[in-house]
């Protein structure tokens, strides 16, 4: 039998993820160096702190940002600065729609509220083929730590042995694997297409 429920990450699976990309389009938006921002809120910690659920409330991460870095612009120029390192893999969302099959279909993603209700908001076709968004602020670990893979099997309902698991790390498909998860390093869509069409149900 193969697994029954396919667990993706957003950044760098679903969703291209362009840091560096992130850092100018801030830079140009917060009118502060790209290096500092970066120092002030992501080598900080503040990011990772976002992902684990240390600030639950959107509201109190963009009052966050702002402090840190005196920006007083508008929510909306801040949203959209703060995720700019995503953008939508539409084709790979079509490919999953072609071969998800029966099987339960979940987002697992370290990131925060910010990101959660920002990414949504914007590009709510990449995300309403999913039976779960298992975003790491709520389950309170990020990956790769092994309480956020038990932590999110327990979400879905699944045993270890029935999950899929596609990331682009390879620390975090080798933790999944520790967990007992089935893990696949995410080379390409190609790659991942043609693992689906073997493990097809």
């Amino acid at each position: 039998m193969s697994p029954q429920t396919l667990v993706l990450d957003l950044g760098g699976v679903l969703f291209h993820f362009d840091h560096p990309h992130r850092l100018q389009r801030m830079a140009d938006t917060f009118a502060l160096p790209a290096d500092r921002l970066d120092e002030l809120l992501w080598r900080s910690g503040f990011g990772a702190d976002c992902d684990t659920g240390t600030y639950p409330y959107t509201a109190d991460i963009r009052d966050r940002i702002r402090a840190a870095t005196g920006f007083t612009g508008s929510d909306d120029d801040l949203d959209t600065a703060w995720c700019s390192a995503f953008r939508p893999d539409h084709a790979f969302r079509q490919m999953l729609e072609r071969h998800r099959g029966s099987r339960q279909l979940a987002l697992f993603t370290n990131n925060g509220p910010l990101e959660q209700e920002v990414l949504l908001r914007l590009y709510p076709l990449m995300f309403d083929c999913f039976d779960h968004l298992l975003f790491s602020h709520r389950l309170g670990h990020r990956k790769p730590a092994l309480p956020a893979f038990d932590a999110a099997a327990k979400q879905l309902g699944a045993r270890p042995e029935d999950i899929l698991f596609i990331d682009d790390s390879v620390t975090n498909t080798d933790a999944a694997r520790a967990a007992g998860w089935t893990a696949l390093h995410f080379q390409g869509r190609e790659t991942l297409e043609q693992a689906l069409r073997s493990r097809s149900r």
